[in-house]
Order: structure tokens, then C-alpha cells, then sequence
């Protein structure tokens, strides 16, 4: 889903998640509506990076286990394999126990936005909604990313990113366009790409003196 800046791209992100309550109409999943589900079992279907990730007081497995009681160690470092913060967490002095607060405490914006995406991972949600998710990753944090998505296609899962540049969509088959928190296109990715690329052309051709662009 890609638009400019107060398109509602995030306002989409946080309704999908149940975070927000929808002004209008319903969001299903499986068949029922989201606000049917407790706000736990939503969390164990649905997968969130929002655009500002913010850590919980405590450790990093806690907050990648979402402050879980009981959550396992091998599902904790799952999630973080599969965002590539598993070798960056084991060389933090004390790992995984690495207390950490909403200030980030030592963690880089890098840093952060894995440990927000192996928490959006943990227990292999059916849905994963990703907000502007490259916002702060690295190369290798970038990689993991598009490997994660791929995997989930590959599962059978679905994955939502809301991005402002055409580039962050890469590896989406679908494409939704919002400007003004309306829809203008939707449909197969390079599909609405090229339209939009005609629509600009077109646009540029008739601003230009004589209709030549």
C-alpha cells in the first residue's frame, strides 16, 4: 500500500491490527470481525511493525516474546533468526537478558526496528503488517525483511506493507494506491506501476508548452 504522506496508510495499519476502531464497515479475519477476537488472540494471528517501534521495560526477550508469561526460548530466538537480530542480540554483553526501556537504552534505530520486527514475527502470525518497515534497517536488516515476507508467501501467510516509496514494495504481488484516504488504484503490482508511470507522462505532456514532453 504506497501514497504520499497523510494518505492514511498508517491509519489503514493501525485498523487492520484493531488497534484503531474502523469509522465505517468491517475487517474480517477467518470470517469474523477483528473486535470479535480478544485483544490476545488477535495478537497471535496478526504480526505489527508500526513506524515507531517502542521497546517494553524489560528484556529483550521479553519484548520480543511481547512480555508472554511463560514464552519458550526456542520461539523467542525463531522470531529473532527470522529478523536477523539473533547474532546482533548475542553480541550484546548479556544477550538476550539485555534489559532495555522505551528509550532503546543502547540499541541503535537499526537495532530497534529488528528487534520490532522479530516481536511482529513472534509466534508465526497468519498476517504480518509492516509500516514503513524500511525505514530504519540496515542492508542486512533490509534482507532479512524481504526473506521474511518471502517465507510467509511461501506459507501461505499474508503480508500488508504501508510505504510511501514504490521501491519498499518489491517483493508484494498486489498494490494498493491511497492519496487523501481514498482509493486510486488497485490491483497486480507492475500493473498499477505502469499505469501510474502513463499517468505522469501524460500529466508532464500537458504541462509542457506545445504537449511535448
Amino acid at each position: 500500500m504506497i501514497g504520499p504522506s497523510g494518505a492514511g496508510k498508517s491509519t489503514l495499519a493501525r485498523a487492520l491490527t484493531g488497534v484503531w476502531r474502523a469509522a465505517g464497515g468491517k475487517i474480517r479475519l477467518d470470517g469474523a470481525t477483528i473486535d470479535q477476537y480478544e485483544a490476545d488472540a488477535l495478537g497471535r494471528y496478526v504480526g505489527y511493525l508500526p513506524q515507531q517501534v517502542t521497546l517494553f521495560d524489560g528484556t529483550l526477550a521479553e519484548n520480543i516474546a511481547r512480555l508472554e508469561p511463560g514464552a519458550k526460548d526456542e520461539d523467542i530466538i525463531k522470531a529473532a533468526k527470522k529478523a536477523a537480530a539473533h547474532d546482533m542480540i548475542l553480541r550484546l554483553p548479556d544477550g538476550y537478558n539485555t534489559r532495555v526501556s522505551a528509550a532503546g537504552a543502547q540499541l541503535s534505530g537499526g537495532q530497534i526496528q529488528r528487534v520490532g520486527l522479530a516481536r511482529a514475527l513472534y509466534g508465526d502470525p497468519v498476517i504480518l503488517v509492516l509500516d514503513e518497515p524500511n525505514s530504519n534497517l540496515d542492508n542486512e536488516g533490509s534482507q532479512a525483511l524481504n526473506h521474511a515476507i518471502r517465507s510467509m508467501k511461501t506459507e501461505g501467510k499474508s503480508v500488508l506493507i504501508m510505504a510511501h516509496r514504490p521501491a519498499a514494495i518489491q517483493e508484494c504481488d498486489m498494490l494498493l494506491v491511497l492519496d487523501g484516504g481514498s482509493v486510486k488504484a488497485f490491483g497486480p503490482r507492475d500493473e498499477v506501476l505502469g499505469k501510474m508511470v502513463k499517468n505522469a507522462n501524460e500529466i508532464r505532456a500537458a504541462q509542457t508548452p506545445g504537449g511535448v514532453a
